[in-house]
C-alpha cells in the first residue's frame, strides 16, 4: 500500500476503464441522452473510490477494506510460493488437510473462518493479481462492477419513463452514500452491483417473455454469489420479484382477481413463519450471523446514545430498538416500523459524532424531506392505491422495507447501519421519483 506505487499505477487502470472498458459498456447501454449521464456517473464513482482509499489509509488507518486487501495479497504470495500451494489456499475450505507452507499463508488470513469474508477476500485476490497488488487500482474495479450493475438497472426504467430520463439518472446515480460505501473493497461494492443485475435480467426476462438462456445462467451465478456474501440481501429480494410477476401477470385481469391472488400471497407468509417459527429460530440462534448479532445486541444496545470507539480513535454512536431481541413472530412484526424508519431516516444531524457521519445523516435528511413532501403532497392513500398498481413501484418499496427491516435490526451503531443499507437506496430513490413523476402527470391532467 505504498503510496508512491498506487500514484504511479493507479493513473494506468483509470485509463483502462476510461479508454477500453467504459467505452464498450457506453456504446451498448446508452444513447444521444444518456450517454452523457453515464460519464458523469463514472467519474463520480471512481472519484468516490479514491476518496474512500485515502480516507481508510490516512485519516481511519485500518477497516475492513484494508484488511480484505493485505489478507487477498497472501493468497497471491502463496502461488508465488508453489502453484499447488497457492491453489490449495485459494479453494480453502473448513476442516481441510493442509501441509506446513500452506497453514504459514492461512494463518495470516483471518476473513477464511467466514463464508462471507472468504468470498470478498478471494475476489480481491483475483483482481489484485491484475493490478499488481496495487490497492487504489483494485478498489477502483470493486467501484466499476457496483456501478455497472446500477447503471444496467436504470437503464431499465429510462427506457420504461423515456421522458424523465434526467430525474432518474442524476437522483439515483449520485448519492452520496452510494458513490462512497459502494466503491472499496467490502461486501457492499459487490452487492450493490449484484442485486442490481440481478433486479434488471428479472425485469427484462419477465417482460420480454423470452428463455433467454444466457440471462438465466447470469441470474444463476450472481443469486449464488450474493447468497454466499450476505445470504439475507437475496432472500429479501426473491419475494419482492415473486411479487412483481404476480402483478405483472395479472396486469389484464380484473382487480377481484388481483386482489384475491396477493392477499392469499400475503396471507400465506405470516402462515409460513408460523408454522415454521420453531425451526427458523433455531437456524438463526445457531448461525455465525445471528451469534454475532446477539452479541452486540447485548453489547449496545443496553446503553442507548452510548459511544463506543470508532475507526481511526473517534466516536461511534450506537442506537436502541426496543424490540431488540425478540426473535419470536410478534416481536419482529412490531419492530418493523421503528427499524426500517433508522434505516431511511435516521442518524438525524443532531445524533451525528463524527464527519463521516454527518454527511450520512443530511443525506437521510434529505430523504425524510422528501418523504415527507410526497407524504403531504399524494396523501397516503394514493400512494398506496399507485403503489399497488404499479409493479416496479411496488417492488421498489417492497424491497426497501424488507430488507431495510433486517438492516436496521440488526445494524446498531449508525456506522455499520449506513454500509449496510447502500444496496437498498436506489430503490427507495427510485421509489420517491416514479411517485413524484405520477404526481406531476397528475397535475397536469388536472
Amino acid at each position: 500500500m505504498d503510496p508512491l506505487y498506487n500514484l504511479f499505477i493507479t493513473p494506468i487502470y483509470l485509463c483502462l476503464i476510461y479508454f477500453v472498458i467504459a467505452p464498450y459498456f457506453a456504446k451498448r447501454w446508452t444513447n444521444k441522452y444518456t450517454r452523457k449521464y453515464f460519464w458523469w456517473g463514472l467519474t463520480a464513482k471512481m472519484f468516490g473510490a479514491i476518496s474512500f482509499c485515502l480516507i481508510y489509509q490516512f485519516y481511519y488507518g485500518y477497516g475492513d477494506t484494508i484488511a480484505y486487501f493485505k489478507q487477498s495479497i497472501q493468497i497471491i504470495n502463496s502461488f508465488y510460493d508453489s502453484f499447488s500451494t497457492g491453489i490449495n489456499v485459494f479453494f480453502y475450505k473448513k476442516n481441510s488437510l493442509l501441509t506446513g507452507r500452506e497453514l504459514y499463508y492461512l494463518n495470516n488470513i483471518i476473513y477464511k473462518r467466514d463464508d462471507s469474508t472468504w468470498i470478498i477476500t478471494k475476489i480481491s485476490a483475483i483482481i489484485s493479481i491484475f493490478t499488481f497488488k496495487s490497492f487504489y487500482s483494485t478498489s477502483l474495479f470493486f467501484s466499476l462492477w457496483s456501478y455497472l450493475g446500477l447503471f444496467k438497472l436504470l437503464t431499465y426504467f429510462t427506457n420504461k419513463y423515456k421522458k424523465n430520463y434526467k430525474v432518474i439518472l442524476s437522483c439515483t446515480l449520485f448519492i452520496p452514500s452510494c458513490i462512497f460505501w459502494s466503491s472499496g473493497i467490502l461486501k457492499e461494492s459487490i452487492l450493490t452491483g449484484s442485486i442490481s443485475f440481478i433486479t434488471y435480467y428479472t425485469l427484462e426476462l419477465i417482460n420480454k417473455n423470452k428463455r433467454e438462456y444466457y440471462k438465466i445462467f447470469i441470474l444463476f451465478i450472481l443469486v449464488i454469489v450474493v447468497f454466499k456474501i450476505k445470504s439475507a440481501t437475496i432472500i429479501t429480494l426473491i419475494p419482492c420479484l415473486i411479487i412483481f410477476i404476480i402483478q405483472k401477470r395479472l396486469g389484464k385481469t380484473s382487480k377481484i382477481q388481483k386482489v384475491f391472488v396477493l392477499l392469499i400471497f400475503i396471507l400465506f407468509t405470516p402462515l409460513f413463519l408460523i408454522i415454521y417459527q420453531n425451526q427458523i429460530i433455531n437456524n438463526l440462534e445457531t448461525s455465525e450471523e445471528f451469534i454475532t448479532a446477539k452479541e452486540k445486541i447485548n453489547g449496545f444496545q443496553g446503553d442507548h446514545g452510548s459511544r463506543i470507539k470508532g475507526h481511526g480513535g473517534g466516536e461511534a454512536s450506537t442506537y436502541h430498538l426496543k424490540t431488540s431481541g425478540d426473535i419470536s413472530i410478534i416481536g419482529l412484526l412490531k419492530a418493523v416500523p421503528e427499524a426500517v424508519i433508522v434505516t431511511l431516516f435516521r442518524p438525524f444531524p443532531w445524533e451525528a459524532k463524527k464527519i463521516v457521519q454527518l454527511f450520512g445523516a443530511l443525506e437521510s435528511f434529505v430523504y425524510l424531506f422528501m418523504f415527507i413532501l410526497l407524504l403531504l403532497k399524494k396523501g397516503i392513500v394514493n400512494i398506496i392505491k399507485k403503489t399497488y398498481n404499479n409493479p416496479e413501484i411496488f417492488l421498489c418499496i417492497s424491497y426497501t422495507i424488507i430488507f431495510g427491516f433486517i438492516a436496521g435490526y440488526i445494524s446498531f451503531n449508525f456506522g455499520v447501519l449506513q454500509r449496510f443499507k447502500t444496496p437498498i437506496m436506489p430503490f427507495f430513490t427510485l421509489f420517491l421519483i416514479l411517485n413524484f413523476i405520477n404526481l406531476k402527470r397528475f397535475y397536469k391532467m388536472k
